[in-house]
């Protein structure tokens, strides 16, 4: 019986949170959204720290970045869909700030 998208979407989220814990001190946490089930390709990481310095930090750190894309091929997430899969940082600072707090409204 193979994995269907959505567990192998959240063994990575998971291995992005294992990950994530080696590189910030902030807070975090991680989320994912997306239409992969249609296509692989429709699929967004966000990783969402305290601070807009530690966002853009992150969001620098271009190994840190190789890593968490290898856990795409780590995992045997669909090769059709790795490349167009997002992984990108966003802060609480920035969603309260734009948003009032609503992540659902600054993400749509």
């Amino acid at each position: 019986m193979s994995e269907s998208i959505e567990e192998i979407t959240m063994r990575i989220e998971d291995a992005i949170k294992a990950e994530m814990r080696a590189h910030t001190n902030e807070e975090f946490f991680v989320t994912h959204y997306g239409a992969n089930d249609i296509h692989p390709r429709h699929l967004v990481y966000w990783i969402v720290v305290r601070t807009d310095s530690e966002k853009q930090r992150l969001g620098n750190d271009k190994a840190l970045l190789r890593k968490l894309r290898g856990l795409l091929d780590k995992h045997e997430y669909p090769v059709e869909g790795r490349s167009g899969v997002h992984i990108g940082f966003e802060s609480k600072e920035t969603v309260d700030r734009e948003a009032g707090g609503n992540y659902y409204a600054y993400w749509k």
